[in-house]
């Protein structure tokens, strides 16, 4: 049996020319020859995440709160303890 889909066709379709524009950007930032033109692909990267995750939230409330709350496990994560 398969999944149901999390969005119809058009949104599914906006969310994947988000995620594809963003993995351009950071496919640029890898090639970046200098501190401006990466802080520049790197603002791009994250406005198109930004984007879908405002989409998501639309369909999904509460869905930018759990991608926040995952974010700060992940930082507390990394941080070496004392």
């Amino acid at each position: 049996m398969r999944n149901p889909k999390l969005f119809d066709d058009e949104m599914h379709s906006a969310l994947q020319q988000l995620m594809d524009e963003t993995i351009e950007a950071l496919q640029l930032a890898k090639e970046s020859p200098d501190l401006d033109d990466l802080g520049a692909t790197f603002a791009v990267a994250l406005l198109k995440l930004g984007l879908a995750t405002t989409f998501v939230e639309q369909q999904h409330p509460g869905f930018a709160q759990d991608v926040e709350a995952k974010r700060q496990r992940v930082l507390s994560a990394l941080m070496p303890k004392h």
